[in-house]
This record gives structure tokens, sequence and C-alpha cells, in this order.
């Protein structure tokens, strides 16, 4: 069953004919997917099953969410929040699902759509408590830096009286609806939290854009959760969190990229001996648990982790 769920990952992965960044840490089916199988060739994700008293999670995401450069299946940022909230809450409180698919885009005309996977499907498929969501890493692999995606420029400079005319805002906007119907009731909407990425180490990575990812999105996201105030509960600062600065500081602060001899401290988060290569923007086993940390604090606050 692992090796027919690695095929069908490859065969959507590819569908469009755009470059694929050969990823061993993605393409290992031993830890990927954990919440979802195989039939009749099709990739079927569901809902984590729990009692009927738990409070349902489900992450929404890439493949930062999905698998980030794991050793396996409980190193995953959503398998780590899990063991945060039973640890602080309880067994049983929480049910966290992993709803990440690895090269998924926020926008509908990206390469490889959310709103096509099969977490998507177990997405709407099922009634939620807390959805949290972090897209956007791969709409900026745009063409400028190898990429396929077509990044909107006209979200660069983005203002509250401008954000309409933002192809990612407004399928953010899109993606909050639907979320907004998938409630615990038909009249209770989940509580929602939006994240900003993680920061982009090495420009060109995986195709991606450097400055979309850390100036543009840690202005962007925040400025599309108040537009969505009516939806987003808050906003959940995963770039900061896991060692971004500001624009444009980041750009004389910042190591070229992320070596096993770093002496930037955020980077043993996404490269040390476990996991170092090829990209710069999957957190490895130690940067999961910290993600999770910075997750539980941006959403129930006063972590116990110390930094």
């Amino acid at each position: 069953m692992l090796v027919a769920v690695a095929a069908v990952v490859g065969a959507i992965g590819g569908a469009s004919g755009a470059t694929v960044v050969k990823d061993p840490f993605q393409e290992n089916a031993g830890h990927y997917y954990p919440d979802c199988w195989v039939e009749r060739g099709e990739m079927v994700c569901a809902q984590r099953p729990a009692s009927s008293s738990a409070i349902r999670v489900g992450c929404v995401g890439d493949s930062i969410t999905a698998v980030g450069h794991t050793s396996s299946k409980a190193h995953q940022y959503p398998s780590q929040l899990q063991d945060l909230l039973d640890a602080r809450h309880g067994n049983g409180t929480y049910s966290v699902t992993n709803l990440g698919t690895c090269g998924a885009t926020l926008q509908k005309d990206g390469h490889y759509p959310y709103w096509v996977t099969a977490t998507y499907k177990a997405l709407v498929s099922a009634k939620w408590d807390v959805i949290i969501v972090m897209l956007g890493t791969n709409d900026a692999r745009d063409v400028g830096t190898g990429g396929p995606e077509h990044w909107p420029t006209a979200c660069n400079d983005a203002t509250a009286a401008t954000l309409g005319n933002c192809n990612f805002a407004t399928d953010y906007r899109a993606l909050l609806e639907v979320i907004k119907g998938v409630g615990p009731t038909p009249t209770q909407p989940p509580e929602v939290y939006v994240m900003i990425p993680p920061p982009l180490w090495q420009q060109g990575a995986y195709d991606m854009n450097q400055t979309i990812i850390n100036t543009v999105f840690p202005k962007l996201v925040p400025l599309i959760a108040q537009a969505n105030a009516d939806i987003v509960h808050g906003t959940i600062d995963v770039y900061t969190g896991m060692g971004g600065v500001p624009a444009p500081k980041w750009k004389s602060e910042f190591p070229s990229k992320c070596t096993l001899n770093s002496t930037y401290p955020p980077c043993r988060w996404f490269c040390d001996a476990q996991s170092c290569a090829p990209g710069q923007c999957h957190p490895n086993d130690v940067g999961c648990a910290h993600l999770a940390e910075v997750v539980y604090d941006g959403w129930l606050g006063n972590s116990s982790q110390a930094r």
C-alpha cells in the first residue's frame, strides 16, 4: 500500500509536465501522508478517528505540513502538535489531522492547487473545531526563479484598499469561505488560524523566490487575516517563530544558505545531520518540534518550551 501511495503522489505531482524537484524526504512512502491511503488507485484521506468529545483540529498546508524533512510520521509538525496537546491537556482532548499535500498551491491556477487534492476532499467532508492554514510557499515558485507559478505582482504592495486586485488574496478568501462551512454544526464555524510561512534561506531553492516568502508574505498574510476577520480568529507568525527577521534586514542578516556548519542559530531547525539537503524551507525533526511549539503558542499560548 505504501508503494501505491508513492506512485499516486508521483503521478499527481508531475501531471502538468513542469519540472519536478526530486526530494528523498517527500518520496519516502514510509512516512508520507499519515492520514491517507489508496483505494482503487486513488488517494483517499480522512479525518483521524477520535472520541465524540475530542476537539478536532485540521492542519491545512503543503509539504511543510505534510512531511517536512522528518525521519518519521511521528516527527511531522501536526504529529508533534498532537503530542504537545496530549501532554498539556490530556490524551484524547484534542485530535489533530494532517491535511498537508506536497507541492500544493493556494491559488486555483497554480501548478498543483490545494483545491484538487485528496486532503482538500478530507477537509470538506468532515466537521472541524479548529482549522490551521499554512499555504503559499509553492505559490512563490515564480517563473523568474525557474518555477511554474506566475506570482501575481499586484500582491507585492497590496493594501487593504487594493487587496481585491491580488489573486492570492481572493483565492485565500475563497478557501476561508469553504472552511467557514465545515464547523462542528451548520451554524457554528470552526476557529480558523492563518499562518505566515517559514523563511526561505536560499534564493531559488525549489525554484522559490526569497523576496516573496521573506518580504511579501509577512505583510500580506496578516492583511488577508484582517480583511477576513469575520472568519479568521488569528494569525500565527511562523516566519518570525522559525527565525525570520523583518525586511529588508533579512537580506543582510541571513546566510546565503543553511549548511551543517552554519553559525546562524535558526539554521539548526532546517539543517543538521538528520536533514540538510536539498531544500532550505523544510524543517527537520528538531525544526518540526519547534514549529509545533510556535503553532501551539500562536493558537493556545503560554508554551513551556524554552526557545
